[in-house]
């Protein structure tokens, strides 16, 4: 649930959002998007709990004392740098917030990379929506088949075979898409998650990388929904 807050320790808060000094309570600037407007420059703020563990965020939105302040206490990040956007990738041609967050915490298994989309509703106020979650989305719009090393992927509807004996790999297992992996992008207004595809994912068997998994994500108006995905194969050595 997003909090919007708008205080007298304003002022206190941009002073250290302007120089990026941690505050008694380690509060930080850990990446910004600077506009030529005042009132359009967006923050990123949270607690540092240790040299890689932040918590407590906070999205400060304009350098004004008549800013606002989404708070997201739920929010974790650690260890990687984060990521913050402004751009429209509603389709509505105002701009929104993307952040991406590197949540080492999300657990086996779980995407490492967390996605949070605050869509600008008018005069630069935002509410953060709902994205389709990434498991949803690859059991929904990909599959992949095996036989032997004639490995064939689906995705939307598109397929590609390919042998995975080309890669030369040691001791393949079942293919299939990592989403530890997983990245983000926007191109040309359009979010995009890129999901690696690997033929096996293991500490104790080598495998390797056959490619990469290209999702687009549309605005439906309740929710991002993953629209389309493509597969592009990784080219074995010879």
């Amino acid at each position: 649930m997003i909090k919007k807050i708008t205080s007298s320790c304003f002022l206190l808060l941009l002073f250290f959002s302007s120089w990026g000094i941690a505050d008694a309570m380690d509060r930080v600037v850990l990446t910004s998007v600077q506009t030529g407007r005042a009132e359009t420059r967006i923050y990123l703020l949270a607690d540092k709990k240790s040299w890689m563990d932040y918590e407590n965020f906070v999205i400060q939105v304009g350098e004004q004392a008549q800013g606002i302040l989404y708070h997201f206490p739920d929010w974790y990040h650690g260890k990687y740098d984060a990521e913050l956007h402004f751009v429209d990738v509603s389709g509505d041609k105002q701009k929104d917030i993307i952040v991406v967050l590197n949540n080492d915490k999300a657990g086996l298994g779980k995407p490492i990379k967390d996605l949070h989309i605050l869509n600008q509703q008018h005069d630069l106020l935002f509410k953060e929506v709902l994205i389709e979650p990434i498991s949803t989305a690859l059991n929904r719009l990909t599959k992949i088949e095996q036989q032997g090393n004639d490995v064939t992927i689906y995705a939307g509807r598109e397929k590609y075979k390919m042998d995975v004996s080309k890669y030369h790999f040691v001791n393949p297992r079942t293919p299939h898409f990592v989403v530890d992996t997983m990245e983000y992008a926007i191109e040309s207004g359009t979010l995009i998650g890129i999901v690696g595809t690997y033929v096996v994912r293991d500490d104790w068997v080598q495998g390797g990388l056959i490619g990469r998994l290209k999702i687009k994500y549309k605005w439906n108006g309740k929710r991002y929904i993953a629209e389309t995905t493509t597969f592009k194969p990784v080219i074995p050595e010879q």
